[in-house]
């Protein structure tokens, strides 16, 4: 096997070609993963080593998705052992700023949009052996690393289809090659915003918020990532708080001063999927109880009210994290 898929980056509308591709470097690891043996394309280093090679490199790449089987023979390895696959395509990814997603604090966030379209060409025949396009999203402060990131997941997604299409249907290959895995999504989760006029000593309640969160989807089989690097991210905003009181109850029997409490929270939440830069809004409330003695709190805690929130947010979400409708 030999993969070559030359990338371009457009930030600020410029077009920058990309010497050391991360789409192409995510299907090589696959690769090796499931078992092929890949073989590295010192030509092809060498012409990217240049600007002019960039160049050459993506047009031998576009004539050999055409079919052009001169561009397939030269890039599948011209100087000494040559590759049986090529895989060839091209991926592009463009950079803007985030204006839907913002983090209190931190810089404007970047969405890198990735698309990659790759070719797997049987190299003696020119036969087409498999043909998948993906398109999908990175997020990043950096543009640079919001366009890598972008590119980067745009090989992962797409490496096990291509793996099981080239299997399929090149000859001599049964058994050869693992059995891949579609990757599962991974959801991260944002401190929550608090802008409900509740405030607990000591506590930061949005971070409480999202740490309870990440913890009920994990419990539900989702995998969790940081928010940089997932595919799909939560973030929230608590709104509204009430908390509630019943009149003090004096038990001079026990010489206590006793009353009952009860939280309820409003929070607005949104999921972000990162491929399609879609999102998907919700209200959540929730609420908890307990008791007060001689001004001690019992129940009704922020990590308990973190809970009650989350339990619901993972119910509404879980199924999407894990891939789900």
């Amino acid at each position: 096997m030999a993969v070559v898929i030359p990338e371009t980056l457009i930030i600020r509308q410029i077009p920058r070609p990309v010497p050391d591709p991360a789409a192409e470097t995510a299907i090589i690891k696959h690769f090796l993963e499931y078992g092929f043996n890949v073989v590295d394309l010192v030509h092809v280093k060498l012409l990217r080593a240049a600007p002019q090679g960039l160049a050459r490199t993506q047009e031998l790449a576009r004539k050999a998705m055409a079919g052009d089987q001169v561009a397939i023979r030269e890039l599948a390895g011209r100087d000494g052992p040559g590759a049986d696959v090529l895989v060839v395509g091209e991926a592009v990814s463009t950079v803007t700023v985030f204006e839907a997603l913002r983090i209190p604090g931190q810089p404007r966030l970047q969405d890198g949009r990735a698309r990659v379209e790759v070719r797997a060409i049987r190299v003696a025949t020119g036969q087409i052996l498999a043909a998948e396009a993906f398109h999908t999203g990175g997020i990043d402060f950096s543009e640079e690393l919001a366009g890598k990131k972008s590119l980067e997941r745009a090989g992962d997604k797409v490496a096990c289809k291509l793996a099981t299409s080239i299997v399929q249907r090149y000859p001599f290959t049964g058994g050869c090659a693992k059995r891949c895995p579609l990757p599962q999504p991974t959801v991260g989760v944002l401190t929550f915003e608090n802008r409900s006029g509740c405030f607990w000593p000591g506590v930061d309640i949005g971070q409480v918020f999202a740490t309870a969160i990440e913890t009920a989807l994990s419990e539900r089989g989702c995998k969790t990532a940081r928010a940089m690097a997932s595919d799909g991210v939560i973030e929230g905003v608590i709104s509204d708080c009430r908390v509630i009181t019943t009149p003090t109850i004096d038990l001079p029997i026990l010489n206590l001063l006793l009353r009952g409490v009860m939280i309820r929270v409003t929070v607005d939440v949104r999921f972000l999927d990162v491929s399609t830069a879609e999102f998907r809004a919700f209200e959540v409330e929730a609420s908890v109880s307990g008791i007060e003695i001689l001004g001690i709190r019992f129940g009704a805690s922020p990590r308990d009210l973190a809970r009650a929130v989350a339990n619901q947010i993972a119910s509404r979400v879980g199924a999407q994290c894990r891939g789900g409708s």
